[in-house]
């Protein structure tokens, strides 16, 4: 099992790995598959797990195949991606086209040796030794054909697995280029379907390539053949194979236009459904769930609808691939026999082997087709998504030596968020900046919400567009970047690896980066250290860890330059003085420092400041003379009279130790560290192991129609059985009737006809009914997992389980679901008939005897392919779980493209991204030679019973008629019986998309209690928490102990506390996003856990530090109930500051980008307070609502919350001292516990209390601006 790897380099010096194992195979090992013995011997006695597949591994990686692509690509610019693909894999496809001719002669020699047989069969003077060489003929053509059959399958299926791997990769490099932020023509989740479906698409695409063209050649030869039989008749088969040709084409472009209106929809929900879960937590808070639902399925009812148009032409073309070969038969054998011509067996059943042939090819014709056509239309997808336009950073000079004088340097800058602004010639958000920063200058960006500070840092970084020419932007910097935005962006990983960022470890400067970000204490307090895993997009973190973590990886970076977009505006004051004087002041003095902020105080200490205003810099200089500008001192009064509202001794200056971070920390610390979650916070894939249970079975039984349905295909398929007997005896019977004396040739042939015909109504009812069945049980099952999801508890589902995880299920399983199992299940039911029908005919035709190989033959076929099947079952399990990290990681990526592109990490995300993809091609890569090697045996296996009715036919029967029979279809037997378990096989795997999916509609479930309140509760809006105790996860300790305290009505509370104290964690209760452990919440003297979570989360409206915008109308945004009239909504934007932006765009109507990328930080803030005010709720949780806001905007904001709050009950979650001043009390939580409480102003005037030394830390930092 531990073979040593053996690396071996091609001609492009591109890697390949194999192991000792292939080696020691040799040509004969490869040629039977030997190696995967042991791996289903493996399999027969535990779960295979992904090592054990590594040994097997043997393909390039990933991002071998995509640098020998992007070659290719540069010596052929001006040609089509398909093109491109094409010209990438022709030798490939030319040394499979070869094995396929092999196969193909294989197969067409068979009519000819028929020819042979048949007439050996009729000689009175034939000889044993002439029958014994027609039977090794025939035993070597098919040998050849099984090995070059499975053999060309294997190389099919990895050249369209290395082709979804190379378009796979060119989509990453291409959102690696590209910004969310100025490119707006592709949301994350048609981007996401792109790498989901669109990529996949070419895995089917190789194999149908060449079926279709290998489909011709077998048309042309069948033609020639039945030429030499029958002469000019043959012609009438031509004319049938046009007119077909001609209505699969009409179908064709019938099935394109429905595939685009496929893909359309299915775009359209995956978007819907990924901005959902992404924003899940503000879904559950406002309890929109019902609403989002709705939104979901309509959208899936469309794709259905879509769908099932797409399957309905699907079975048409199964019509006309059933209808061909009877009317070429018939037709063509009624005008040769009405020529005057006779028909003989030795005539009829070669054409007849012949026409089985084709038909079973022009059956696959039109999947084959399809296949490419959709392949072709998501190339073009694909191929336009790579076309759209990238980031414009040709502007940008970076230097690699230093310039004494200049470190930063921008002229004519004039930038605009994306090219539609520079067609309709808009005014640009950036205008005529001009800056110069010397190395080594601590510069700071002040300025109004919307006034271009953090549009500034993007365009340094490359993020926005220009009008280029001569009039165009230049930007000059020095050295590398370091980047830290308005919002942290954190990955899915430890928090040693997010600071890290793919930098070698190095003690100190890691030490460094964690001391001068203020994260020591957080890692004490975090359960694993800096080895605890963070959720996806920082779940599990406070806003200022988040903040902290991104500050910690631009100070490990030790980079050049540092452009830092407004990081203190999420921690607290004392973390954010720190931070200030200790690091931006003194470790990084060295560096280049670019600091956007609103904290006018920050300004004192920087070299200079620039004032913003509309996107232009209006005046600039040092803080000395910057202190005397006009728009400055505006901003500044408004500090300081809020500052001096409260305190009643302006001229306290006393300064004092106490530091609110170091309260009761070692107590609160040695809590913590006293549990030891054993628990990972991502939770493992879930994966069944085994056969798939017979629930699984009964559910989709029931799902797809139940008996009712299953019953009518049964009764099909049995007429099609009976069809297809009669049919053939039909035949039989009239090329044994030589001078027509019981039938006359006209009626033998309209018969013959008219079953056709029949046969093929049957054929278009079973896949129909199938296809009609099947898309309506994944639409159920689709909805139900949308209902589970959206009721799923947050904190012990959402922040456990990544996204790209609940993704994974709603589009690849979904479609697997939708598409593949449908294929599967038609192939599978005609196979089955096919079966059935030649075993009949088998028994008429020769001995009863043959029933004995044939149950022998079944039962080992059997037998193997349960062997087979738990092996397969395994690793179609684990390929399906090595799907969601590459989506994940893919999504996650998009998300941080501005901080990847910054640091310049855009090759160790794509290299990331290669091994995740690898890690699923390596799966699949093991499971497609376990495919082969399943089918290479029950090749053999069906061959000998093939060979024993062989056998009987050559050498001991005289009726060349039933020998015919035998021949034409019997020896059809092993193919058919290969194809029926292979697709039953296949079928078995799909249905583990659905034993997944099924296992996401009993995700644990909020409690929900369908009690509603009284009529007009709350009315007074009073809270009382009565020994309130609350835990995350039963495993962890107490984020709450015996809480207790009474919120009286219409108070204004505000509650301060050291990250991880228990603030938010009172909030979440409140809304039972944590359902109390012991004790209880009242409201109005009500329990709330006995009260319908739907009526509560109505009743309470959060906003939260992280603004939550989604994609549509600003009215969307602000209403997405649908409630509010216009008037009322307008009132309340004026209020809140944004009638400006509503008049400079298209006023309610106004289209925000995904997850608001076209609005500054401020404004997402303002656009979530103006909601919250909307929504008019008796009781306010406000969690840090104002961090991106302005102190002018600010004020105004106050003033409009205290008006429209009035006469609620409001709890404040603060994180600045002088957003809760005007609170009516305070609450100081640590440790889960009130540490202190009182009424604002008795606390801010006794000199003991934790509270006015917290704010007097705030006065002290902005001692400067009370005393100008």
């Amino acid at each position: 099992m531990n073979n040593e790897l053996k690396v071996y380099k091609t001609e492009q010096q591109n890697l390949i790995i194999t192991t000792d194992r292939e080696d020691k195979d040799g040509c004969f090992g490869k040629l039977f598959y030997l190696n995967i013995y042991s791996l289903m011997k493996n399999a027969q006695s535990h779960q295979l797990n992904e090592e054990e597949l590594e040994e097997y591994f043997i393909q390039q990686s990933s991002e071998s195949l995509h640098e020998q692509f992007s070659e290719l690509q540069k010596q052929n610019l001006h040609s089509s991606l398909t093109i491109q693909l094409l010209k990438f894999f022709v030798k490939r496809f030319f040394k499979i086209y070869c094995i396929q001719l092999i196969q193909l002669g294989s197969q067409l020699l068979m009519p000819l040796i028929i020819q042979y047989v048949l007439t050996y069969v009729s000689k009175v003077d034939k000889t044993t030794s002439d029958g014994v060489i027609l039977i090794c003929i025939i035993f070597a053509v098919r040998i050849v054909g099984i090995l070059s059959q499975t053999h060309s399958k294997l190389m099919l299926i990895l050249a369209g697995q290395d082709a979804m791997a190379i378009v796979s990769m060119q989509i990453m490099n291409k959102c690696l280029k590209l910004s969310t932020l100025s490119n707006t023509q592709r949301t994350v989740g048609e981007i996401t379907n792109l790498i989901q479906v669109d990529a996949q698409k070419m895995v089917y695409a190789s194999n149908n390539l060449l079926n279709i063209s290998i489909i011709p050649i077998q048309t042309l030869i069948t033609l020639i053949y039945i030429y030499r039989e029958i002469g000019y008749t043959v012609f009438v088969g031509i004319i049938i194979i046009i007119l077909t040709f001609i209505a699969n084409h009409f179908l064709g472009k019938q099935l394109l236009l429905s595939q685009k209106a496929v893909l359309k929809s299915k775009d359209d929900r995956i978007k819907q459904t990924n901005e959902v879960f992404q924003q899940i937590k503000f879904i559950k808070i406002n309890a929109y769930e019902s609403i989002f639902q709705n939104k979901i399925e309509q959208l899936r009812e469309a794709e259905r609808i879509c769908i099932k148009k797409r399957l309905d032409h699907f079975s048409f073309n199964v019509f006309f691939g059933w209808l061909t070969p009877q009317l070429i038969l018939s037709l063509s054998f009624g005008v040769y026999v009405y020529m005057g011509n006779e028909l003989t067996p030795s005539k009829v059943f070669p054409i007849i082997s012949l026409l089985l042939m084709l038909a079973s090819n022009l059956q696959i014709l039109p999947i084959s087709y399809n296949s490419l056509q959709e392949a072709l239309l998501s190339l073009k997808r694909v191929s336009a998504f790579l076309q759209t336009d990238e980031i414009m950073n040709k502007c940008i000079q970076q230097l690699d030596y230093r310039d004494p004088n200049i470190a930063i340097k921008i002229e004519q800058g004039n930038f605009h968020w994306n090219r539609s602004q520079i067609q309709k010639e808009t005014s640009p958000i950036l205008k005529n900046i001009s800056l110069a920063i010397q190395p080594g200058q601590f510069v700071s960006l002040i300025g109004d919400i919307g006034s271009g500070k953090s549009s500034l840092i993007q365009a340094l970084i490359g993020e926005m567009v220009y009008n280029e020419g001569d009039q165009q932007p230049y930007i000059q910097t020095y050295g590398n970047i370091a980047y830290v935005g308005q919002k942290a962006w954190i990955q899915n990983g430890s928090v040693k690896e997010n600071i890290l960022f793919g930098k070698e470890f190095h003690q100190t400067s890691y030490d460094n980066a964690v001391y001068y970000s203020c994260l020591n204490q957080d890692l004490e307090i975090l359960i694993d250290g800096d080895a605890t895993t963070i959720g996806e997009k920082g779940i599990n973190l406070s806003g200022g860890q988040k903040a902290r973590i991104s500050l910690a990886r631009a100070i490990y970076s030790d980079a050049s330059i540092y452009l830092l977009d407004d990081p203190l505006s999420a921690v607290d004051i004392h973390v954010g003085n720190f931070i200030m004087k200790e690091c931006f002041l003194k470790y990084l003095k060295e560096k280049t420092r670019l600091l956007s902020t609103h904290a006018l105080s920050f300004c004192q200490y920087t070299d200079k400041v620039y004032l913003l205003q509309n996107g232009e810099i209006i005046d600039s200089g040092e803080y000395q003379y910057m202190k005397y500008n006009q728009k400055f001192l505006e901003i500044e009064q408004k500090f300081r009279d809020k500052a001096e509202e409260l305190i009643e001794n302006d001229n306290q200056k006393e300064q004092t130790k106490n530091d609110i971070s170091n309260m009761n920390t070692s107590s609160a610390t040695k809590k913590q560290k006293e549990f030891k979650d054993p628990e990972d916070l991502i939770l493992k894939e879930d994966r069944q192991s085994g056969d798939i249970d017979i629930s699984v079975y009964q559910k989709y039984f029931l799902y797809n129609g139940g008996y009712k349905n299953y019953m009518l295909l049964f009764i099909v398929m049995v007429m099609w059985i009976i069809a297809q007997l009669f049919s053939t005896l039909w035949i039989a019977h009239w090329s044994d009737d030589l001078y027509n004396q019981d039938y006359s040739p006209k009626t033998y042939m309209i018969v013959y006809f008219c079953v056709g015909i029949f046969q093929a109504i049957l054929a278009y009812g079973r896949a129909a009914s199938i296809a009609n069945s099947s898309v309506k049980s994944t639409t159920i099952i689709h909805n139900q997992i949308i209902k589970s999801l959206l009721k799923a508890p947050q904190c012990e589902f959402f922040e456990r389980v990544p996204t790209g995880r609940i993704m994974n299920r709603l589009t690849k399983d979904i479609n697997s679901l939708d598409i593949e199992i449908n294929m599967n299940l038609s192939f599978a039911s005609t196979k089955i008939s096919q079966i059935v029908s030649s075993i009949i005919i088998g028994l008429i035709a020769t001995t009863k005897l043959i029933i004995m190989p044939l149950i022998l033959f079944f039962y080992i076929s059997i037998k193997i392919q349960r062997i087979y099947m738990k092996a397969s079952r395994e690793m179609q399990r684990l390929e399906l779980i090595s799907k969601s990290p590459i989506l994940s990681y893919f999504v996650e990526s998009l998300q941080g493209l501005s901080t990847i592109r910054a640091f310049q990490k855009s090759f160790l995300f794509l290299n990331n991204f290669s091994q995740k993809l690898d890690r699923n091609r390596q799966i699949i890569f093991v499971s497609t030679h376990a495919s082969c090697w399943f089918n290479q045996i029950l090749g053999f296996l069906s061959l000998i019973v093939n060979m024993f009715a062989i056998i009987y036919c050559i050498l001991f029967s005289s009726n060349a008629s039933f020998a015919g029979l035998i021949l034409t279809y019997v020896s059809s037997l092993d193919i058919n019986t290969q194809q029926t378990i292979d697709s039953l096989g296949l079928l078995e795997n799909n249905l583990i998309s659905f034993e997944r999916c099924l296992d996401f509609t009993k995700v644990p479930q909020e409690k929900q209690n369908q009690n509603d309140p009284p009529r007009n509760w709350p009315s007074s809006g009073k809270i009382e928490f009565k020994e309130l105790s609350v835990r995350y996860r039963p495993n962890l300790p107490f984020a709450l102990k015996e809480f207790s305290y009474t919120i009286n009505e219409n108070e204004k509370i505000g509650v301060v506390g050291r990250t991880g104290a228990g603030k938010s964690t009172i909030a979440l209760s409140l809304i039972r996003m944590l359902e109390a452990y012991e004790g209880q919440i009242l409201i109005d003297g009500i329990d709330i856990s006995q009260i319908s979570l739907e009526k509560l989360r109505t009743f309470i409206t959060s906003i939260q530090q992280d603004a939550v915008i989604f994609h549509g109308t600003i009215r969307q945004n602000l209403d997405p109930i649908g409630q509010c009239h216009d008037e009322d909504i307008k009132k309340v934007l004026n209020d809140c500051c944004l009638e400006k932006f509503l008049n400079e765009r298209n006023g309610l109507d106004t289209m925000i980008n995904e997850s608001g990328d076209n609005l500054s930080a401020g404004e997402k803030q303002l656009i979530c307070i103006a909601r919250a005010i909307l929504k008019k709720a008796k009781i306010i949780l406000i969690d840090e609502a104002t961090a991106n806001i302005d102190l002018e905007t600010e004020e105004k904001i106050q003033k409009a919350i205290a008006i429209a709050f009035r006469d609620c009950t409001v709890i404040a979650i603060a994180h600045r001292i002088n957003t809760i001043l005007k609170c009516d009390k305070i609450l100081v939580i640590d440790n889960g516990q009130i540490i202190e409480s009182g009424l604002t102003k008795e606390l801010l005037n006794n000199k003991s209390s934790i509270f006015y030394n917290m704010y007097q830390e705030v006065m002290n930092g902005q001692q400067l601006i009370i005393q100008f």
